[in-house]
């Protein structure tokens, strides 16, 4: 399996979008996440204060884009339809969502989608915007976003790497807060969190 799967839920570019993504890592973030992965939708548990954030970057113009690292499909636990339920449950809960990928691979799979990598971001911004994207210096300064309102959300050293190396503003939450803890300083236009690409 090649890439990462993709789900496109796009509406017709109109003046409501600032031209930003907000791209957004899915378990620790938007629900409750699991070491042992959320194997069907029961197992979904939306964090509180998810929804009215995810509808408050709405209101202030942002594409709303999913990037998760879901490595139980090449390991065999459930094959791709599990997270079309599990994705479907989830705008349910949140409302549509306009571009979900999924990485499907292991670590040792050496993949260019899975975060840290900047595959996934990388595309959903293709797929939004219509560009194409340059390769990227994984260690030189980091790049400049496509819009300057760009940000990354996650709970993990992966999701930043992966914001950084696309230039968005980076927000690092408590897997048990999520979204919700950091709404307030992304609509507020803060910077984001330092980052350190070498550790």
């Amino acid at each position: 399996m090649e890439g990462p799967l993709v789900e496109i839920n796009l509406p017709p570019m109109d003046a409501d979008w600032n031209g930003a993504i907000a791209f957004l890592d899915r378990d620790g973030v938007l629900n409750i996440g699991s070491p042992e992965y959320i194997n069907s939708k029961e197992e979904l548990v939306i964090l509180e204060g998810t929804s009215d954030a995810i509808q408050s970057l709405r209101e202030a113009g942002y594409r709303i884009v999913i990037t998760t690292n879901q490595s139980a499909v090449m390991r065999g636990k459930w094959g791709p339809e599990v997270l079309t339920e599990v994705h479907s449950a989830l705008q349910e809960e949140l409302g549509v969502i306009d571009v979900i990928l999924s990485c499907p691979h292991r670590y040792r799979d050496r993949c260019r989608c899975r975060k840290p990598h900047p595959g996934m971001l990388n595309e959903a911004s293709e797929i939004i915007r219509d560009v194409s994207h340059t390769s990227l210096d994984w260690w030189g300064e980091k790049p400049k976003p496509i819009h300057p309102l760009d940000l990354m959300v996650g709970d993990r050293y992966s999701d930043m790497g992966a914001g950084w190396a696309v230039g968005a503003r980076l927000f690092k939450v408590n897997e048990n807060l999520g979204l919700a803890s950091v709404i307030d300083r992304i609509l507020e236009g803060d910077e984001g969190d330092l980052f350190n690409p070498v550790g």
